[in-house]
């Protein structure tokens, strides 16, 4: 085993240790309003507001990067954590099917498509 070997194993380890910590330090909940600034257009950082699945809001802010990877939209799913600004919007790494109940005409991943 050499030295690059050695780099990549230890660099797949603290990558893997940081998404575990992650995970289980983040809550899952969804998106109900996003808190428009007035300018028209998408800031570095938004305020959104987050319905918690344990019931709870909170308001949270969204990385205009995280918005367009994840293509967020009210009423999707995201992964929220707290951190020392506030709770931070995170994309989960599977997301939960939302349509058990039915389509949902706010949610365009809900449709039944023929």
């Amino acid at each position: 085993m050499n030295i690059e070997q050695l780099t990549i194993i230890f660099l797949i380890a603290v990558f893997a240790a940081a998404e575990i910590y992650r995970a289980t330090r983040g809550m899952r909940g969804s998106i109900i309003a996003v808190n428009d600034s007035g300018y028209g257009e998408l800031l570095p950082v938004t305020s959104v507001k987050i319905r918690l699945d344990r019931g709870d809001l909170v308001d949270a802010s969204l990385n205009c990067c995280t918005a367009c990877l994840g293509k967020l939209r009210i009423g999707d799913e995201v992964r929220v954590c707290s951190s020392r600004d506030g709770y931070v919007v995170d994309l989960p790494w599977f997301r939960r099917g939302n349509c058990a109940s039915g389509p949902d005409r706010e949610n365009p991943s809900c449709k039944i498509h023929p």
